[in-house]
């Protein structure tokens, strides 16, 4: 049981991570210091972050106080997708496991 916990927050934690690593890539890539964004790499980070979509609505200026207040909800959201599909997953195992040992 602890160990399917440990993995469970494992999992939290790398969807929090990932979150960070798209606004360190936000602030590095600032229209103020002249860098471009690049699209495939927003594309990809949309897709490892799911509720990053929501700061389209929101779109706070990057390097404010509502920007890291967005992000910082985004990247609980994040964790909590993360942590939810493995959950599901490991449901998933559990349940098929246990047919397995059902008498014939």
């Amino acid at each position: 049981m602890a160990g399917h916990l440990r993995n469970t927050f494992r999992f939290a934690m790398l969807g929090f991570a990932i979150t960070g690593f798209f606004v360190a890539y936000q602030l590095l890539t600032d229209s103020a210091l002249d860098v471009p964004r690049e699209p495939a790499v927003m594309i990809f980070f949309a897709v490892l972050c799911p509720p990053s979509l929501l700061s389209v609505a929101v779109d706070p200026e990057v390097g404010s106080r509502a920007f890291y207040l967005c992000w910082t909800a985004i990247g609980i959201l994040n964790a909590g997708l993360y942590t939810t599909t493995v959950a599901l997953i490991n449901r998933r195992k559990k349940s098929t496991g246990s047919t397995d040992k059902l008498p014939s």
